[in-house]
């Protein structure tokens, strides 16, 4: 498998391009929610039971349905106080030593999202107002940001195969 920034916007078929179409949905679920909830409150004097927790689980969906697409890009958020001091070789190790930080960091967040959702899953922990079940939330994050591991430690092996350079 070869994933590489610049083939991010060529894929309509692959996994990545259904990730952006998943991580519009709970986007969208919001947006209507909220709609839905403020006009409720302040016209009907009625506001949509369980929004707030509904928006919470949207919301968590949405950061890690893009995780992968923001690993894959490369588009993390970056502060480059010293990218200026590399260039060409120098610069590769840098952006390796980066991605293996970044792969160390989604590894143990992938480690503890699945012993969280172990822990929902023995506690059964629910939501106070719905009532919705936390475990299947933490399994899907699981398993995004498992896939994000993966993405990044493909980066890394391309980088080091030299199909992908880290640039």
């Amino acid at each position: 498998m070869n994933i590489e920034p610049s083939d991010a916007k060529k894929d309509p078929a692959g996994a990545f391009w259904l990730l952006g179409i998943l991580s519009a949905l709970p986007v969208a679920l919001i947006v209507m929610l909220t709609f839905a909830d403020v006009l409720g409150r302040y016209i009907f004097s009625s506001p949509v039971r369980g929004s707030v927790e509904m928006i919470e689980f949207a919301m968590a969906l949405v950061i890690f349905t893009a995780l992968p697409l923001v690993t894959r890009n490369r588009e993390h958020v970056t502060v480059s106080l010293i990218d200026g001091f590399f260039t060409g070789t120098g610069r590769r190790i840098k952006n390796l030593l980066c991605d293996a930080v970044s792969a160390l960091a989604l590894g143990m967040l992938t480690w503890r999202l699945v012993l969280q959702g172990i822990e929902d899953l023995d506690a059964e922990t629910a939501t106070i107002v719905l009532g919705l079940p936390h475990a299947p939330l933490s399994f899907v994050l699981t398993a995004l940001a498992g896939i994000s591991t993966l993405t990044v430690l493909v980066l890394i092996w391309n980088a080091f195969t030299h199909k992908g350079a880290a640039t």
